[in-house]
């Protein structure tokens, strides 16, 4: 086909066609006789690609090396990267939300006398500062791609000092299963999914799963063992899913990686993509256990327990009925929280 014919094809314009021509995204074949541009089905499938990853948002460039790659059949190279930009665009989609909450707190308080106007504008600007400087600082300290050769679909057990090491690994998990309590036809969301092992349990319940890790190779060794499970690049500060999406959300021994200013952002995370009736269970040592730092090798600081009952008062805080429950025999705690209708 001609160049106007596939422009017309695809409501694109043949400027941007011979825009990314000239970029080298696309490379149509010529006529022998005229020199003109013969745009073949396979041309056509070619661009409408770059459309939908210029949509995304996707730069120029950034195109040219998702495209090299799928021609190589690099597909888990193509995942990792699109999932990489829905990452972004949803981390920057939080911090437009944020702004916007900033922008409406600021109008409502257009009324207030000018000295107290500028302190609480001031307020607000600098809570919503603080909040883009938490989720920002997040870091993988352990390294988890690497690590993921070594998992198996129990997930990290006994690779780290911090999870307990088999059976107890798979006796807690299946203990916090039954008390999440899925049922058929519900949608649950697992961060820090890994390579998908409290997942896999709940999972046999009939509900459809969503897993999220920050490790693309966990993932990508998760969805081998899980082809069911659908995984998204994400972590616990920055959820890739809009507002009311889970019947329930859970998260085993993950939450320990957040510092003590980094957990109540995750915690309202959680709650941001629950439903309204929704449940959300952590599965973790809480309450820096005795003897854990010398049985580990884990120095205190390094890793940052949580204090049940600070989170169960979070959670009352903020319109949940919450709960501590001991898991195999009192070694690891489940946080259990329902929200309860307004």
């Amino acid at each position: 086909m001609k160049i106007q014919e596939l422009a017309r094809r695809l409501n694109v314009s043949t400027r941007a066609i011979r825009f990314y021509e000239e970029k080298g995204l696309l490379s149509p074949a010529k006529h022998p006789d005229n020199g003109y541009r013969r745009f073949t089905e396979e041309d056509a499938w070619r661009l409408q690609t770059i459309l939908a990853l210029r949509e995304a948002g996707i730069a120029v460039d950034d195109i040219r090396t998702v495209l090299e790659r799928t021609d190589r059949a690099e597909t888990d190279e193509v995942r990792r990267y699109l999932e990489l930009q829905r990452s972004a665009l949803y981390g920057q989609w939080l911090e437009l939300r944020e702004t916007l909450a900033l922008l409406d707190g600021m109008i409502d308080r257009t009324e207030d006398e000018p000295e107290s106007l500028r302190h609480r504008w001031h307020a607000l600007a600098e809570r919503t500062k603080a909040s883009k400087a938490i989720r920002d600082s997040w870091v993988d300290l352990w390294n988890f791609d690497a690590l993921s050769e070594q998992w198996e679909l129990n997930g990290s057990a006994g690779l780290t000092p911090h999870v307990p090491a088999e059976p107890a690994y798979s006796r807690i998990l299946a203990q916090a299963a039954e008390r999440v309590a899925p049922q058929p036809g519900e949608w649950g969301l697992d961060i820090g999914t890994g390579t998908g092992g409290f997942a896999s349990r709940l999972l046999t319940s009939g509900v459809r799963m969503v897993g999220i890790d920050q490790s693309a190779e966990m993932l990508r060794r998760c969805r081998m063992q899980l082809p069911v499970l659908e995984t998204r690049i994400g972590n616990l500060l920055s959820v890739p899913s809009f507002d009311g999406q889970f019947d329930f959300v859970v998260t085993s021994f993950a939450f320990h990686h957040l510092t003590e200013t980094q957990q109540p952002l995750a915690l309202a995370e959680m709650a941001r993509v629950l439903k309204a009736k929704g449940r959300i269970a952590i599965v973790d040592w809480m309450d820096a256990p005795d003897g854990l730092y010398a049985a580990s090798g884990t120095a205190p600081g390094e890793e940052h327990y949580a204090e049940s009952q600070r989170l169960i008062a979070w959670f009352q805080t903020h319109g949940f009925r919450a709960e501590t429950v001991s898991l195999d025999q009192g070694s690891v705690c489940l946080v259990l929280a329902v929200r309860t209708p307004l």
